[in-house]
């Protein structure tokens, strides 16, 4: 039902995206996480559950106008290199943000909340639901600290 719902979505809106089903989003993670370690680059790891998204947002026209608003951002701010898939069982949506560290899901996250923001309302459930995951999770947004050589 998801499914059907997203692509009638896209359709209706006529947004150049492209969703991966689950077997070919789970092989493009494993792929990506090889490429990221032989050309020592990063990515993060998002996943939208539906039915946490649901519970967050029962009303039927907030759900739906969350969904579009993602993908609204997502068609105008693609950098054409980001992949979005369903998740085991069709469970939710999977999006990896390639070549990204964790100040690109604060962009695009800030985009989806501007499009959609009832008086913070998209923002507290999207910090509270959606958990980013940095790929190689040894990467640090904050500088090393100095060293203390003796």
């Amino acid at each position: 039902m998801m499914k059907e719902l997203l692509y009638n979505l896209i359709r209706k809106h006529k947004y150049s995206i492209s969703i991966y089903t689950e077997e070919i989003f789970e092989r493009r993670c494993q792929e990506e996480i090889i490429r990221s370690d032989e050309d020592n680059s990063s990515f993060v790891y998002l996943e939208f559950d539906f039915e946490t998204l649901k519970k967050e947002l029962p009303d039927e026209s907030e759900f739906i106008q969350f969904w579009n608003s993602m993908f609204a951002v997502l068609n105008s701010g693609s950098r054409g290199s980001d992949i979005v898939g369903f998740l085991e069982h069709e469970s939710g949506l999977g999006m990896l943000l390639l070549d990204s560290k964790l100040d690109g899901w604060q962009r695009v996250k800030g985009r989806i909340e501007q499009k959609t923001d009832n008086n913070g309302k998209v923002k507290a459930i999207l910090d509270k639901v959606v958990k980013p995951i940095l790929y190689p999770a040894c990467i640090q947004n904050i500088p090393a600290p100095e060293s203390t050589a003796v």
